[in-house]
């Protein structure tokens, strides 16, 4: 028997519109295989790029992509298309399906690069355009990913702060660079190297050199290179309508036919508790299915986070991979006086998901994760760092050097 929707104004009171300002969701862009992977591919080689989204529109709408070659800052390189692509500049988004068995009715666009249409000539940085065909000056999705040729090596390590007052918040990583491969003749102007944590492009760090070696670059001087330990991301799980897992306090059938997914209320941890996650990211899962692409149907998670009160000049955001690291309108939360907790709610497909809380002063918009996660040197955070060298004949970037590793302390 359907548990009546009533029952959810108990804990959250919070109504069960849905989260929604576009109609474009759950967009997914990794290497062919890898899901929870950085978008890299190889140059060269048998790898492939897989991008897809779900189209929630009532009508039926076409897309066509377009490729662009950035600089490490993600910026266009202006370099014309037939200098870093082979085939077509623009081409459409051909291969589509129609959600069925679904209470959300949605259709699914995917492609893969590089394929038959299009191919890469050059290593860097690339944005992938995609608009609506009606409209091919208005773009509905920009997707960031990258072309690697491995020409350095890279040797990392995570280690315990060397600031002892850092040192059971914090992990620092160290790194060199050896590039035999390649003649650099100022390190400076020339190379460019960038670590982030998490997948996240909000961590993002641009590193000097701290000493210059034969060959060798080596980064990371005890302060630059010391990144917040945080805590294991949140997560839940959704692909049973039917039997709760972990964190999920109760599943409602709503009179829309969604169901609700209310989980856990949060806290602030205080100690630091090893939770399995997967860095941050989300996957799409559902039981009973042939194909979760097109039968994992949509639902309403609401979330919430018991808090004191509410935080002064600051907003907090439901945060992670699936919402494109971004400080997305429709997830920001607001302060539940009644039972002291911030609250929040989101649309979205069937699966597992990895989250936190970000906490966003409105003077700004740096994003403050040691908030509502703590801060413990313990996390096994992933790194990832990037190696960019400035070519004078091609006159833009390419991207030499890759390496990820996660911290074991």
């Amino acid at each position: 028997m359907e548990k009546k929707i009533a029952g959810l104004g108990i804990w959250l009171c919070m109504t069960l519109t849905l989260w929604a300002q576009s109609r474009i969701k759950t967009v997914e862009c990794y290497p062919l295989g890898k899901p929870f992977a950085e978008p890299v591919i190889e140059l060269g080689t048998q790898d492939r790029l897989m991008v897809s989204f779900d189209d929630l529109s009532p009508e039926v709408n076409s897309y066509s992509y377009k490729i662009v070659h950035c600089d490490p800052d993600w910026n266009s390189s202006n370099l014309s298309p037939f200098t870093y692509l082979t085939g077509f500049f623009s081409n459409p988004v051909e291969n589509y399906d129609y959600s069925f068995n679904t209470q959300v009715q949605y259709t699914h666009f995917s492609l893969t690069l590089p394929n038959e249409e299009v191919g890469f000539k050059i290593s860097g940085n690339y944005i992938l355009q995609i608009y609506n065909d009606e409209n091919p000056d208005s773009v509905v999705l920009a997707l960031r990913f990258s072309v690697l040729e491995q020409k350095v090596g890279i040797r990392a390590e995570v280690v315990n702060s060397t600031n002892p007052q850092l040192l059971y918040t914090s992990q620092q990583l160290n790194f060199s660079v050896v590039y035999e491969q390649l003649t650099i003749y100022n390190p400076v102007r020339d190379v460019r190297a960038y670590v982030t944590q998490n997948q996240d492009p909000n961590t993002r760090r641009q590193f000097s050199p701290t000493f210059v070696r034969t060959n060798q670059l080596v980064y990371g001087n005890g302060t630059d290179n010391i990144f917040n330990g945080l805590s294991p991301f949140r997560n839940f799980q959704s692909a049973s309508l039917v039997y709760y897992t972990q964190y999920v306090k109760d599943v409602l059938k709503g009179p829309d036919g969604l169901y609700n997914f209310i989980l856990q209320p949060g806290r602030v941890p205080e100690r630091y508790v090893p939770l399995p996650d997967k860095g941050g990211n989300f996957r799409i899962e559902a039981e009973n299915v042939q194909n979760p692409d097109l039968e994992a149907d949509y639902i309403v998670a609401h979330f919430a986070i018991l808090y004191p009160e509410p935080l002064v000049d600051a907003d907090v955001y439901v945060y992670g991979k699936f919402a494109g690291w971004e400080l997305v309108p429709g997830l920001k939360m607001t302060y539940d006086d009644k039972n002291k907790a911030y609250v929040g709610e989101a649309e979205l497909k069937q699966g597992y998901y990895d989250y936190m809380y970000a906490v966003v002063p409105r003077s700004g918009k740096k994003v403050n994760l040691v908030e509502m996660q703590n801060n413990f040197y313990q996390t096994p955070n992933e790194y990832n760092i990037r190696f960019y060298f400035y070519d004078n004949n091609l006159m833009c970037f390419r991207f030499v050097g890759y390496y990820n590793l996660t911290a074991q302390l």
